[in-house]
């Protein structure tokens, strides 16, 4: 049974493409679902509008939420009589500054969407101190402004998978409001991604996002949030609840949602229960894809004895198991993402390449992630390579 207040309903709704009037169309019929626009937002509210922005990509590498879906919620909070407002903060290996942004919100195309439907630009770089005591691991946050002085905030994520997290969705989106180069500090704090996952839980119960939008038209497999490959599940997913949206979202790509770190610690918090998530809309099952690339840093899922004691190995032996990031000299052009976002700082950069030293390295794969020129490379020893055969 799902726990008392929390909804945990979840709106499944087909969009083929990217064309403006299907997104938008399927966007309403989401909303509609779960009970309609007022049933989260009031007119005259300035409502942050948050989408993945990352460090600012075309929209046809699916590395970020793509501009038609940011476009059709804008429009419909506007018709509502929100003062929408687009903001994020930039990947941990971007300085987040005026111009950062600018170039970001022109590369993913939020520029034309701000034009087009009215909705604002934030360049606001400030941040503030958000107190949460009821936290289980963070009792306070640094948040970008234009959070903090948000009546409300509607979270417009991107489906993929994550070599840290397994899979970025709705809850994974709201580390974005931590300012740019303040993220490596939460990836040295916590190294384990089921830490990690308390964290990002703690986050969404501080700020708490009225509405989640995801953008599941054309997802990311493989080595994401940044170097996987465009893949079609078809869908939009839209929920108040990010668990139970990200529950929805982990089972259309073939993960067990209880392998992702905060939707167990929702579990375990008792804030959610998986078996309880109730979808409307179209049948999830028509969207299945089970052959869903997963990260190379993904153990699996499955139980049995043999698996569990090679995961037990797996857990103990960490370093040896997970896969290495090298750096691929031709290809790196000495711009310091690496160096910035490194949370141990095992990268330093020497005669304009990049460095990693592996006996610092904690394998969290921010350098990798930020990495836009494909520079940085992971592979396995042979002693993970085995480790990584024998889970299939």
């Amino acid at each position: 049974m799902q726990p008392a207040g929390r909804d945990a309903t979840v709106a499944v709704v087909r969009c083929d493409d990217y064309v403006p009037d299907e997104v938008d169309t399927a966007v309403r019929r989401a909303v509609d679902l779960l009970g309609g626009t007022g049933k989260f937002v009031s007119p005259g509210q300035r409502i942050l509008l948050k989408p993945n922005l990352l460090q600012g990509q075309e929209p046809e590498r699916c590395v970020t939420t793509h501009p038609a879906v940011v476009a059709a919620v804008a429009r419909l909070l506007g018709e509502h009589g929100c003062r929408v407002v687009i903001g994020d903060s930039p990947g941990a290996g971007i300085v987040y500054s005026e111009a950062n942004l600018r170039r970001a919100y022109t590369r993913t195309g939020y520029a034309a969407v701000a034009e087009e439907t009215g909705a604002a630009l934030n360049y606001d770089t400030g941040f503030q101190t958000v107190s949460f005591p009821e936290g289980e691991v963070m009792k306070q946050f640094s948040i970008i402004t234009p959070a903090v002085a948000a009546d409300a905030i509607v979270v417009v994520s991107k489906a993929k998978t994550h070599m840290w997290t397994r899979m970025t969705g709705a809850t994974k989106n709201l580390f974005g409001l931590i300012p740019g180069l303040e993220k490596p500090v939460f990836h040295f704090r916590f190294r384990d991604e089921y830490a990690f996952g308390r964290m990002l839980l703690d986050l969404n119960e501080c700020m708490k996002p009225r509405l989640q939008i995801v953008d599941a038209v054309m997802a990311m497999e493989g080595d994401g949030p940044q170097d996987g490959s465009p893949r079609k599940i078809g869908v939009i997913l839209a929920g108040s609840d990010p668990s139970a949206v990200d529950t929805v979202l982990a089972r259309l790509i073939g993960m067990d949602p209880l392998e992702i770190g905060s939707i167990r610690s929702a579990a375990a918090r008792g804030l959610l229960d998986p078996l309880a998530v109730r979808t409307v809309g179209d049948d999830p099952a028509d969207f299945v894809v089970p052959d869903f690339r997963k990260p190379s840093t993904y153990a699996g899922g499955g139980t049995g004895v043999w698996r569990r004691a090679v995961l037990a190995v797996v857990q103990r032996f960490g370093k040896t198991y997970a896969p290495r990031p090298g750096v691929t000299a031709p290809a790196c052009i000495g711009c310091r993402k690496c160096e910035r976002i490194c949370p141990v700082q095992a990268i330093t950069i020497t005669e304009g390449r990049a460095t990693i030293d592996l006996a610092r390295c904690i394998r969290c794969y921010c350098c990798h992630e930020m990495c836009t020129e494909h520079a940085i490379v992971l592979s396995r020893s042979l002693t993970g390579r085995l480790l990584a055969r024998l889970l299939g």
